[in-house]
């Protein structure tokens, strides 16, 4: 009986030990393939990031400055009277108007009495010119029949040119109270809007009086100074990159006025601004001009730059779709390019989407819709 108890107690501990040999070797070799895992994923590097790309380009560029600027209307008007008399009514402010629409108006009395007038002196002076002139005639008619001398004839002849003379200056007369009488109602001189009223109902107006403020909200331009420096690289014609807040819009320069200003040697340019922009006349605005003569450089999308602290940086990726950090400096910039100055050459491909999660030698993916960077 104790012979077989032992047996049996060496055979537990033979199959105990050999468990445990069998446990150790497996966890062992668990451990091993594990790191041998990892150490594969770390020689691999992260992995491909997607990214969309865009061309680094060679383009004529110019370093620009800004100077301050603000919207006005080419046709900016005080419209006077022409003719005196009591104010009947004025446009309201805020109103719109056509070229030619009323927008205000005279007491008309006083012109109609003098047309009425003016008329009646015409009709007189007609009738007389036409009897001197039937006179003359007769008389010349008859010759030497006639028996009236020479120096007669030459009276007859001299109060008849007279008369006509006279009626001429009436008829012009007659002219100026006809005009004297439309001017009772003053009408626009082209489409706009009332900005305000510089009399009241009431009020006697002379001529020349101004009534209203009548201003072209249509046709717009830019006025601004600049230092002579920069309006030497400028002309009439050249589009001009105008921003009103956030937005930008090109302009074309219209005229440079050669005539600076005495103390701060500043010279005015006008600027074309498109048609129906919609800006508000005397907003602050930014030109930017050139500051130099236009140079040929390698330019990318300014989306392509990845701004941080202690440096400015673009990837550029490889045919081998391995992305390559190449630390920047910025040169000039027109529109969405901008001059970089580094490793980059004109053609290459650089990343525009995606580039802020990049490390340098990631490899990548092209994607058309990238993840947007991230703050």
């Amino acid at each position: 009986m104790k012979r077989n108890l032992v047996l049996g107690g060496g055979a537990l501990l033979i199959a105990t030990a050999a468990g445990a040999y069998l446990y150790g070797g497996h966890v062992g070799a668990s451990a091993d393939e594990n790191e041998e895992t990892s150490e594969a994923q770390a020689q691999q590097g992260p992995p491909p990031a997607p990214v969309a790309l865009a061309k680094a380009e060679r383009r004529s560029l110019a370093p620009m400055a800004d100077t301050p600027g603000a919207v006005v209307s080419t046709r900016d008007s005080r419209v006077a009277a022409a003719t005196s008399g009591k104010i009947e009514w004025v446009a309201e402010v805020g109103v719109e108007v056509e070229e030619g629409d009323v927008i205000a108006r005279i007491e008309k009395a006083d012109a109609q009495f003098t047309r009425n007038d003016t008329a009646a002196e015409v009709r007189r002076l007609r009738a007389r010119a036409d009897y001197l002139d039937s006179l003359y005639q007769r008389f010349v008619g008859l010759g030497a029949d006639a028996g009236e001398s020479e120096a007669n004839m030459d009276e007859m002849r001299s109060n008849r040119d007279e008369a006509r003379q006279g009626l001429a200056q009436a008829e012009v007369a007659l002219e100026r109270a006809e005009i004297n009488l439309a001017r009772t109602e003053v009408r626009a001189p082209f489409a706009g809007r009332v900005v305000s009223q510089e009399v009241q109902i009431g009020e006697f107006a002379n001529p020349g009086a101004e009534l209203i403020r009548l201003v072209d909200t249509h046709h717009l331009e830019v006025t601004a100074r600049a230092p002579v420096g920069l309006t030497r690289n400028i002309k009439p014609g050249d589009p001009i990159a105008v921003a009103n807040g956030a937005e930008t819009i090109d302009a074309r320069i219209r005229a440079v006025v050669p005539v600076g200003d005495e103390r701060s040697r500043m010279l005015e340019i006008r600027l074309e601004l498109p048609p129906e922009t919609p800006w508000y006349i005397g907003s602050a605005v930014r030109v930017n001009l050139p500051s130099a003569q236009p140079r040929t450089v390698t330019a990318v999308p300014r989306d392509a730059l990845v701004l941080r602290a202690d440096r400015i940086s673009v990837y550029v990726v490889d045919e081998e779709n391995i992305a390559k950090r190449v630390d920047v400096e910025l040169g000039a910039a027109e529109g969405d390019f901008i001059e970089v100055i580094g490793d980059v050459e004109p053609d290459a491909n650089v990343v525009i989407r995606g580039g802020e999660r990049l490390r340098d030698g990631q490899p990548v993916t092209l994607s058309a819709t990238a993840a947007e960077p991230t703050a």
